[in-house]
């Protein structure tokens, strides 16, 4: 490779102050986040992963198996607390921003540019919440990150043993979440571009990385071919498909959510470098600049078309701005810019994280509740106390089935039930694989528990005898989040099937 443009090698002081001031910032990060993980209640969908955890399976039908895996394996240790589900994200996001940092140290020759893409990670909005709430993105940053270090270091060594970590971090973010094969396109378009390393796909370590990226795929494939395809069904037609909204409506609302979770200046700054860095970097004949890159560019540019036709989660392409986020960080490090630039790009970010998370520990800011994502974070402890009651009365014995995934999930949690004693009454989730042969016997009873939003508890009470409803206001800091209702059915008429 070319070093005629490539940062200078920094002193070793400089290096060892930047490492320094790296694990100084993430260790407070760290210890913080600790505490948000303790103090705010676990989202639904934390939960929902919990009770996979709780039914280890080779797949499942929304997401692969890895978070729950993870979660499985903590669960180990002795008590059930909100940190068995969250330390692995505390952990992971720690995990991935060391890569950033190890990184530009190591690979690009700018300790004090990893540091601040560290510092760029971690300022997010985005990451303020994915860093303690623990979703499939979690184990992906971790593999994903892995994987960019590894194969940098793969690229000009003729040993196999970062190929082989390579492939792993490949087959191992391939279990986390389906957004992984967005990787293959960065790793195939830098070895064909370079005459130099074409010559590596006849090699034996390049078919190595190749094969264990492959094993990640058998649990997923084998599960799938257990149940008629289901999960590649269910992201196809489902989460791909297309829907009846405008383009300016579907790109308008993935743009905005882009800002609101990367920042107002720093979304365009990464898109604006990585498209830059893209030709550039292949004009200076850098391929280590030139993989940051295009990892990104093919990701931003698939969920970009997606979100043309479809709804895209905030969080969906999240992942592709790790690499963009080094070559930002070496743009805002050049000599001679001084903090400017620093301040301009990271300071709307940070600003925006920050009140993030002042809204989830206080809920100040006076938003509906139909616009509060912060009121996730709050009230399902009481919810857990009155499932408790409930449960209490009635004999500790029935079966509680809420309406909807996660609402069935918290109550599991936070009402302290077995997996035997939940079940999900409007088939969404693996629910659709744990329930699909289940019958309730005529004569039982059960507890239908909803949060007041389209409820149809009643479409199901006709089912039964006779039924009795209470409704339980929720409230935190002052403010009435949420309804719940629970409603007990009696003497069930005749078997009914929970599987639509």
């Amino acid at each position: 490779m070319s070093d005629n443009n490539q940062t200078a090698m920094p002193p070793a002081d400089a290096s060892a102050r930047y490492s320094r001031l790296f694990y100084i910032f993430t260790t407070i990060l760290f210890l913080f986040r600790l505490f948000l993980a303790q103090y705010l209640d676990l989202t639904p969908d934390e939960t929902y992963y919990w009770e996979l955890a709780r039914q280890p399976d080779w797949s499942y039908y929304d997401h692969p198996p890895m978070v729950a895996w993870l979660i499985a394996l903590i669960r180990l240790l002795p008590g059930e607390t909100q940190l068995h589900i969250r330390i692995l994200t505390i952990a992971g996001t720690a995990f991935a921003g060391w890569v950033l940092f190890a990184i530009g140290r190591d690979c690009l020759n700018n300790a004090r540019a990893g540091f601040w893409a560290a510092v760029m990670l971690n300022s997010t909005p985005a990451c303020q919440a994915l860093g303690f709430i623990t979703t499939p993105d979690t184990p992906l940053a971790i593999f994903w990150s892995l994987g960019i270090y590894a194969f940098l270091k793969a690229l000009n060594d003729k040993r196999e043993r970062w190929w082989l970590v390579t492939g792993l971090a490949l087959g191992c973010g391939a279990l986390s979440k389906y957004n992984m094969i967005l990787f293959v396109p960065g790793v195939a378009i830098t070895i064909l571009t370079f005459k130099r390393y074409r010559h590596l796909v006849t090699t034996r370590r390049y078919w190595l990385m190749v094969l264990l990226a492959a094993l990640g795929t058998v649990p997923i494939i084998y599960w799938n071919i257990q149940h008629d395809w289901i999960s590649f069904k269910f992201q196809l037609d489902t989460r791909l498909a297309g829907n009846t909204r405008s383009l300016l409506q579907n790109l308008g609302e993935f743009i905005g959510g882009q800002l609101g979770t990367i920042g107002l200046t720093l979304w365009p700054v990464l898109w604006f470098i990585a498209i830059s860095k893209a030709w550039t970097s292949y004009q200076r004949d850098d391929e280590k600049r030139f993989f940051l890159a295009w990892l990104t560019l093919p990701a931003l540019l698939f969920f970009t078309h997606t979100a043309m036709k479809s709804k895209i989660e905030a969080n969906w392409p999240q992942i592709a701005y790790l690499s963009s986020m080094l070559l930002a960080a070496e743009w805002l490090c050049e000599p001679g810019k001084g903090r400017r630039r620093i301040y301009w790009v990271l300071g709307p970010s940070a600003a925006l994280a920050l009140i993030a998370v002042v809204q989830a520990l206080t809920l100040a800011l006076p938003l509906p509740p139909n616009a509060d994502i912060s009121l996730r974070l709050h009230g399902w402890r009481q919810m857990g106390a009155i499932i408790k009651e409930a449960d209490r009365e009635t004999g500790n014995k029935l079966l509680f089935a809420g309406q909807g995934a996660t609402l069935t999930t918290l109550t599991g949690y936070y009402g302290e039930l077995p997996s035997s004693r939940i079940a999900e009454i409007v088939s969404t989730g693996n629910f659709k694989v744990w329930l699909q042969d289940r019958l309730l016997s005529p004569g039982s009873d059960m507890i239908y528990v909803d949060d007041n939003n389209h409820s149809e508890a009643m479409n199901w009470a006709k089912k039964f005898n006779s039924h009795t409803a209470r409704s339980y206001d929720i409230y935190h800091a002052g403010k009435k989040i949420r309804t719940i209702n629970l409603t007990h059915m009696q003497n069930l008429k005749e078997p009914m099937p929970f599987h639509r």
